[in-house]
């Protein structure tokens, strides 16, 4: 029985609480929002040319990874793509694997 009006205490603070009040402590605790400024899309050819390296090179940063698809803001066809030619230019020796 106890539970019980515990439970009934409970609902009647809930139901009399000022939501008005509860949005300004909420907004209080959040933290501003940051804004990442989104880079321009990359525009991809139809066809890519595994030798084209200047071409390639846009999306190997320093350390020579592939860059992915959320950072080089192109299509997941478009980073398939890429990525194939990235790899066929490496095994050619066009494109080093690691840079030192």
């Amino acid at each position: 029985m106890e539970d019980k009006t515990n439970d009934i205490e409970d609902i009647d603070v809930l139901n009399n609480i000022d939501l008005s009040k509860v949005a300004e402590l909420k907004n209080e605790r959040m933290p501003p929002r940051r804004y990442q400024r989104r880079r321009q899309s990359q525009f991809v050819p139809d066809y890519i040319d595994w030798k084209d390296v200047d071409f390639l090179k846009r999306f190997i940063p320093e350390r020579g990874k592939i860059l992915p698809r959320r950072i080089s803001q192109v299509s997941a066809k478009d980073q398939r793509r890429v990525a194939t030619a990235i790899k066929r230019a490496r095994a050619m020796a066009l494109i080093p694997f690691v840079t030192d």
